[in-house]
Formats: C-alpha cells, sequence, structure tokens
C-alpha cells in the first residue's frame, strides 16, 4: 500500500480570515474554474493552525488548472482579470481608510464589514490556484529538464532559475525604495518626508493572519539605520540589482540553449505569472487585513469583546454578534481548540469546537515524523552556503528578532516574515515549492533557502548550529 503524502501547512493564525480563504476556495473557486479546492483539514491549537491537504489531489488540481491557463490568451486573461480585481481593491482600502466604523450605526458597520469581507473572499478565488500550479508545475519542470538531459545535480538549481520572475516582489521594491532614501540621507537631504510617503505606501508589511500593525516613518527609519550599519546603501542597491540582472540573463540563455516547443515555452510564462501573483497576492490580502481588523475591532468594542476574540468568529456569525443573538461563550472555547474540514467530493463543511475539536483523533490523516533527522532533505530555492545558529518560529514577530546572520527556520514565510528575511543568512522551511514566497523572495535577496523539507521546525530548535546548502536543498544539524 502506498504510503499517503500530505501537503502541510503550520503558522500563527486566527480563525476568521483563514476561513475567508477556506470560503474562496469552496464554491466560489468551484464557479471561477470548474473546481474547487480539494478536501481539507485545518485544526486549530491555541494559535497555532495546522492545514493540511492530500498531497496527490492538490498535485491533480495543479495539473487541472495548468490545462485550464497554459495558452497564453487564458493565462493573459487571468493576469487582466486579477489586476481588475486589485483595482477593485484599491477602491475598497480607499473607502475603508476614509471611514471612522465608530461613527457609523450598526447597519452601515455590518454594510462595511460585508464589503470588506466579500473583497477578501473575491480576491482569493483564483489565489487558490498558486500552491497546486506551484507543485504539479514543478513537477512538469523537472520532467522537461531530465528529457533535455540535465544531469540530476543540476536540475534543482536549473529549476529555480526557469522560474525566477522577471518582475520584482513587493518587498523587493520596498527594500530598493529604502535603500534609495538612504542614498538622499547620506547625501545630506532631509528624508522625513520621502520616509512618510514610504510608510503610506508599505504600512502593511507586517501585517499576517494573526495580528494587524500600522508601520510608520520611525519604523521605516530604524530599518534604514540597520541598512546603513550593513554598508554603503549605493552598493547595496547596485549589488541587488546587479545580482538579479545576472540571473535573468542566465535564465534567457537557458531557455534559448533549450529549443523548447511553444507549450513548453507556455508553461514557463505561467509559472512565472504565478510566482508573481504568490507575492501579488499577499500583498493585498495584508492590506485588506488591516481593513478587516479595524472593522472587526468596533464591532467587538460594542459587544464588550476584544479583537482577538473577533478574530475566533466565523464570517457567518458576525449579524448574530452585532444583534446580540450569538453565544460570544463560544469563541472562548475556538481560542483553545477549532476544527474545520472542508470535504471537495460532497460540498460539505463543518466546524468542530472546544472538546469537539477531539474529533481530529478521528479525522487525523496519523501524520508522524522522525524528529531525530541531523540531515535534511528538501529543494533547493536559492543557491549559496550558509552557517548560523538557527531562530525556529512560527510567529512573524518573533522572527523579527532574529540576530543578523541567524538561520530562519519557519512552516513557510509571508511578506510580514521579511524583516527577519533581510538579517537571516539562510532560510528553511518546512512547506513550498518553486513558487512559494519564500523561494521567491530568497532568489531575489540572494539569500541561501532549501523549501520542503516537511519537518525542519520539529527537528532543528532554536540555537542549533545548522548547515543550508541552498545549491543541494541539504540542511545539517552540525
Amino acid at each position: 500500500m502506498t504510503e499517503q503524502k500530505w501537503f502541510e501547512w503550520e503558522r500563527e493564525a486566527t480563525v476568521h480570515p483563514i476561513l475567508l480563504c477556506m470560503e474562496a476556495w469552496m464554491q466560489p473557486a468551484k464557479a471561477y474554474c470548474g473546481r474547487s479546492w480539494p478536501t481539507t483539514y485545518l485544526h486549530y491549537k491555541g494559535d497555532l493552525v495546522h492545514w493540511i491537504n492530500h498531497l496527490d489531489a492538490l498535485e491533480d488540481y495543479g495539473a487541472y488548472l495548468i490545462g485550464a491557463y497554459l495558452k497564453p490568451e487564458k493565462r493573459k486573461q487571468l493576469e487582466q482579470e486579477i489586476e481588475k480585481l486589485a483595482r477593485k481593491l484599491d477602491h475598497v482600502i480607499e473607502v475603508s481608510e476614509r471611514l471612522n466604523p465608530a461613527q457609523l450605526t450598526e447597519r452601515e458597520l455590518l454594510g462595511h464589514y460585508l464589503l470588506v469581507k466579500n473583497a477578501f473572499v473575491e480576491w482569493f478565488v483564483p489565489g487558490a490556484f498558486v500552491e497546486p500550479v506551484g507543485l504539479d508545475g514543478e513537477r512538469r519542470i523537472r520532467e522537461l529538464l531530465t528529457g533535455h538531459g540535465v544531469a540530476a545535480k543540476e536540475i534543482d538549481a536549473q529549476l529555480s532559475l526557469l522560474t525566477t520572475s522577471p518582475r520584482k516582489s513587493s518587498s523587493k521594491r520596498e527594500l530598493e525604495d529604502l535603500l534609495a532614501i538612504g542614498i538622499s540621507a547620506q547625501s545630506g537631504v532631509d528624508v522625513d518626508g520621502a520616509l512618510r510617503v514610504h510608510a503610506q505606501k508599505y504600512y502593511w508589511l507586517h501585517n499576517n493572519y494573526f495580528s494587524t500593525e500600522v508601520l510608520g516613518p520611525d519604523f521605516f527609519r530604524s530599518q534604514l539605520t540597520l541598512l546603513s550599519k550593513n554598508g554603503d546603501p549605493a552598493a547595496y542597491l547596485e549589488k541587488l540589482r546587479n545580482e538579479f540582472g545576472a540571473v535573468l540573463q542566465k535564465k534567457r540563455q537557458l531557455v534559448g540553449s533549450m529549443r523548447l516547443t511553444p507549450e513548453k515555452r507556455w508553461l514557463i510564462e505561467l509559472l512565472e505569472l504565478f510566482a508573481w501573483y504568490q507575492d501579488y497576492r499577499k500583498e493585498y490580502a495584508m492590506k485588506l487585513l488591516h481593513c478587516l481588523d479595524a472593522t472587526l475591532a468596533e464591532i467587538g468594542r460594542r459587544k464588550g469583546l476584544s479583537l482577538k476574540h473577533m478574530k475566533y468568529s466565523m464570517a457567518l456569525e458576525v449579524p448574530g454578534i452585532l444583534d446580540g443573538t450569538f453565544d460570544a461563550a463560544l469563541l472562548e472555547k475556538r481560542m483553545h481548540s477549532f476544527l474545520a474540514v472542508w470535504r471537495s467530493d460532497d460540498d460539505t463543511f463543518e466546524c468542530f469546537t472546544g472538546d469537539a475539536a477531539e474529533a481530529w483523533k478521528r479525522i487525523d490523516p496519523h501524520i508522524r515524523h522522525n524528529q531525530e533527522e541531523l540531515e535534511l532533505n528538501g529543494s533547493p530555492a536559492s543557491g549559496g552556503i550558509a552557517r548560523g545558529r538557527a531562530k525556529v518560529t512560527m510567529s512573524a514577530s518573533e522572527a523579527s528578532k532574529i540576530g543578523q546572520g541567524e538561520i530562519l527556520v519557519t512552516s513557510m514565510t509571508t511578506p510580514d516574515f521579511v524583516t527577519a528575511m533581510k538579517k537571516a543568512a539562510a532560510i528553511v522551511t518546512n512547506e513550498g515549492g518553486i513558487l512559494c514566497h519564500a523561494a521567491v523572495l530568497s532568489r531575489e535577496f540572494g539569500i541561501p533557502c532549501v523549501v520542503g523539507t516537511k519537518i525542519a521546525t520539529k527537528t532543528i530548535k532554536t540555537g542549533d548550529l545548522v548547515e543550508v546548502d541552498g545549491d543541494k536543498g541539504i540542511v545539517k544539524k552540525l
């Protein structure tokens, strides 16, 4: 009997935003592309969520999506629809920033909540495609490289190269913008105004599915100070641009040398799109989370509930919370233990709260990990070798305390991890493939990275001395 393999995602998160993603990936995704996201288990234990799918089902979904969007006209249509949604979200965000929730009637407050909630769900409908396309796309590119006679030891490096997007991520743009401010400051220019504009543009960088925070000019000034300690900002900026330009040039040469059929070129171009969309999806999600938290906080304030309690509610419960018919004691139980199960075969969704979440023991896919491994194998996402002490965490706020030169070890990264990623000597994740956030950003920043180890956070402890080989996809405990 073949052993069942699993796609897992684990990090700090609350119920409300994650279930909005899940809502988008159920019937709305099915209406959009013909199939919903596969059967999913969401198990919350305190502030950590464990998201699990059958890996083969997710890869099959990816194959279906690649078949649907491979042709250039379909890919272009998808890209246009994503940009159209982004412009709609810009309007929702602008409306939210102008409003003072405390001045709204309860009916107006509910209406604004629904505006933000529906925008969030709509944005995540095509967002369902990123991980499955990455999984099946990686399989196809590996087969392509093997068919072209590429040596096994070279496949990972060329895979990383072929899936590098020429478009910069929001994190790379922010870093380059900040370095440009640093260059002005170094020449004696007053940069107070520039930092205010920078903060208005990137205030959301530390937002995540657990908490949100508005970053102001003082935060970015502190980052500017850290950057200046690491050398000349002009030299750093030039280095980043030259390295990224060199990677893209190597990619063009590789693609040119392979004499690909139109279909194979389309596949690479589709994966380029999703490598960019991986970050773009999260950029707008982080902005919307700010709007969502502001609205939930006001609803909670009126009903004597903290924002954290509100973030353990579900969208369908918000009207009842506002009109006083919902039993808020359920939220406290949910903060300790909660299970949500989406079954794609019969379009059913079930939730178990508190003690009822013991149902997990009946549904648990029996995932077991060997926690004594001294050498881990994953996918090489960005080349280079680094040694350092490990910083193991699922929390972005905790990760931001990483020391210069430490190794960041986590489940998966999101934009709120970027502050830590900039300081890390290398990055190691449990999950992810060629299109994951850690892979995309590490290539842009030139940081060694290994993704998809499955068990790094369970095997490595904070303080362990580790070596990360981003060329071979190996992580060693020394």
